[in-house]
């Protein structure tokens, strides 16, 4: 239950106060009594804190040298990536787009890349994304082919602008994986705008 509430904790902090409890984890200052801050917590504590800005490639590349493991690698690309930068979502996109690194790394960066609040951020790659669909899928083998379209798609972007783009894309001639995908990810952001329209 402890490790349940830490958890939680580490993904929703936001407040000054809370930052500064997730930031103790990794300097030993946050303790807690039978809590084992294992490498698993220090690296959501990295991937936390880089996606609100409060971990910068400092932070990131020391973490990473105390873990310097195949996952400690994937888990430093996945925090860079989440980083709500322009910079850090451009290379992240490079990298997902390219033919240089793994499949593994390719996930993990991509896991990284789609992050809550970071809207701003993203809309620069929603029109890529669909640019994308076709060459990448008619180039890659297809676990990689479908990796990208299930994980890049623009679904931190919620607005109808990209449920519109989706249909317009649905109208087309598409692979069957690509089109069930699409129709996948475009119910989950229906559900999103409706929630947030009920909330409003």
């Amino acid at each position: 239950l402890q490790l349940l509430w830490t958890t939680a904790l580490i993904r929703c902090a936001r407040q000054p106060g809370e930052v500064a409890w997730v930031q103790g984890l990794l300097d030993e200052s946050t303790k807690l009594d039978g809590l084992n801050v294992d490498i698993a917590i220090r690296w959501s504590a990295v991937n936390a804190l880089a996606t609100i800005g409060a971990a910068d490639e400092e932070l990131i590349a020391a973490e990473l040298e105390r873990d310097p493991t195949d996952q400690g690698r994937r888990a430093a690309a996945s925090a860079r990536a989440a980083r709500p930068l322009p910079e850090a979502k451009a290379e992240a996109w490079a990298a997902v787009t390219g033919d240089e690194l793994s499949l593994a790394m390719k996930r993990a960066i991509a896991g990284g890349f789609h992050r809550p609040d970071q809207e701003a951020e993203l809309s620069a790659f929603v029109q890529p994304y669909f640019e994308r669909l076709l060459p990448i899928w008619e180039a890659k083998v297809i676990e990689e082919a479908l990796g990208f379209v299930r994980s890049m798609y623009p679904d931190m972007v919620v607005t109808q602008e990209v449920v519109d783009l989706t249909d317009a894309w649905l109208a087309r001639d598409l692979p069957g994986p690509v089109r069930r995908s699409l129709l996948e990810s475009q119910d989950e952001l229906k559900r999103a705008l409706r929630a947030r329209a009920f909330n409003s």
